[in-house]
């Protein structure tokens, strides 16, 4: 959920920031069809990481149309290479836009996933972007939230937001986990974090998040677990595959439960 920056031109920036998609990393979403004709037209198939926790991703986002009817293919790393850092941060977005005949390209921040295994069932062709190799899981539509965050640097902290995305995560039994409870009742759960905003985060420092949290909501409370039975995340096909993910104030994402039926119980 890192918000990636990058220029329309005259076009006011107005889509400086797609960091949702991580969701969004990590996000993997389904539907406009702008780039039916040049991206996602390989075999289809899944993605499955039998050893996703600590799994490190990154994502690109080639962009291209006018407000409002603008979409993101979504390029993510996962299972195709652990994104080097060095490949990564040196791509360059501007020059890779103008290569590829895109309006702009996104850059999500580097990240890791929480989730013991995680399956991607939109995946298409892999391409390697100056050395960094991914694979297109999904044509993202850019609207509402998204094309609304303007010039920010990141995503809005602690600010719920829907969006489809056709997978499945797992929590296994005995695994830590790591959830923010809203006064709401839903509760949230950790599915990946990055060292975009703080360098020093790390998979250890993760049970102290309760205690750096400034800006957490009132009547909001961290809580760390261990699991004593599997937990699933699947968003549901009857609500379009619909997910609920929100970023904390470092950027790292959670994914909500108590919405619907997407995760096998409340953890």
């Amino acid at each position: 959920m890192n918000v990636a920056t990058a220029n329309f031109g005259t076009n006011e920036g107005i889509m400086k920031t797609v960091g949702l998609v991580v969701i969004l990393s990590s996000i993997l979403l389904a539907g406009s069809t702008t780039f039916a004709q040049t991206y996602g037209t390989g075999a289809g198939h899944a993605v499955h990481l039998e050893k996703a926790r600590g799994y490190p991703f990154c994502e690109l986002l080639l962009i291209q149309g006018k407000p409002p009817d603008i979409s993101a293919a979504v390029f993510n790393t996962s299972g195709a290479s652990d994104c080097p850092p060095e490949k990564f941060n040196a791509i360059d977005a501007k020059a890779l836009a103008a290569e590829l005949t895109v309006d702009a390209v996104f850059k999500n921040a580097r990240r890791s996933w929480m989730m013991d295994q995680l399956w991607l069932y939109t995946a298409r062709e892999t391409r390697d972007f100056d050395g960094v190799k991914a694979t297109w899981m999904a044509t993202l539509p850019i609207k509402g939230a998204l094309a609304g965050l303007g010039s920010a640097e990141k995503f809005p902290a602690y600010a719920p937001s829907e969006i489809q995305r056709v997978s499945k995560y797992l929590y296994k039994k005995g695994s830590r986990v790591y959830l923010i409870v809203a006064s709401d009742g839903h509760t949230w759960i950790l599915q990946t974090f990055t060292t975009k905003v703080d360098p020093t985060m790390s998979e250890e420092k993760l049970s102290n998040l309760g205690s750096l949290y400034k800006d957490l909501p009132p009547g909001w409370k961290f809580v760390t677990k261990t699991l004593d039975k599997d937990i699933t995340l699947i968003p549901p096909a009857e609500k379009n595959h619909t997910a609920h993910v929100m970023a904390d104030e470092f950027d790292n994402v959670y994914e909500g439960c108590g919405y619907d039926a997407a995760c096998s119980y409340i953890p």
